[in-house]
């Protein structure tokens, strides 16, 4: 979350404060809780199943694909 969003913003971007209701695995008080729920309000990810966001789940080589795609405009060739 935190690499997309410099990548896109810049190194010094900071997200708006995390409300803590967006993921039900994501606290308010988590490290990348600003950039995660800044992540979902920007398209770039709706998590790993509803309501879930799975912070400690490895992502792979085409979820990262998929999330570079949305972040950055590109087109996937399918």
């Amino acid at each position: 979350a935190v690499f997309l969003l410099m990548a896109e913003h810049g190194l010094g971007y900071v997200p708006p404060a995390s409300t803590g209701l967006v993921f039900g695995d994501v606290p308010i008080d988590h490290w990348a809780g600003d950039f995660i729920e800044q992540l979902a309000a920007e398209g770039i990810t709706s998590g790993c199943a509803p309501s879930l966001y799975c912070p400690e789940g490895i992502v792979t080589r085409a979820e990262m694909a998929v999330f570079l795609s949305a972040t950055f405009g590109l087109e996937l060739n399918q």
